[in-house]
């Protein structure tokens, strides 16, 4: 009797870290800001904490159509697939707000000083009380994304952007 305890003991922890990977996937939001460039008098933009090490005038040299944006700030990973049961666990690991908005096509966000130089017209879906920010440190859990793909996009570094594409079920009944 205590083999078989012991047996069925394994078969569910075994189960439940099988499920631990298809319950939960996870985008990184990243930047490197560097606190003493970019928090000038009267602008407060990186956590004064955060350890980052672009500059910002390095940041705005890459404010250009051709550059599109800094590449340090990226979402990670920017194409991700995920299963309808699925959670969506976003946590930003950068010194700077952002925000984790879908959209139905990639736009603009909310900081016309950064869409200007990019050619960018802003999405309405950025406006400020519809695009919650993300502070550093923090994350948010999607849950519920319906099949197909969903593009997401940081609503104040338009360039981060994210396709998030939710399959059918596994299961044999869904094939």
């Amino acid at each position: 009797m205590r083999s078989i305890r012991t047996v069925l003991a394994l078969m569910v922890t075994f189960w439940a870290l099988g499920m631990s990977d298809a319950v939960a996937k996870n985008v990184k939001i990243l930047d490197e800001c560097d606190p003493a460039t970019f928090n000038a008098p009267g602008r407060m933009l990186c956590d004064p904490n955060f350890d980052g090490g672009v500059t910002f005038q390095e940041f705005g040299s890459f404010l250009s159509p051709s550059a599109f944006g800094h590449p340090a700030w990226r979402f990670d990973a920017p194409f991700l697939e995920i299963q309808p049961s699925e959670t969506l666990q976003v946590k930003n690991d950068g010194g700077e707000g952002h925000t984790f908005t879908e959209v139905p096509a990639f736009g603009g966000g909310r900081v016309g000083a950064l869409n200007t130089p990019l050619g960018l017209t802003p999405r309405p879906e950025c406006a400020v009380n519809l695009a919650p920010i993300i502070d550093p440190g923090a994350s948010v859990q999607l849950r519920g994304l319906g099949e197909g793909p969903h593009l997401f996009e940081c609503c104040i570094h338009p360039w981060m952007h994210a396709v998030i594409h939710v399959q059918r079920g596994n299961n044999p009944g869904n094939q």
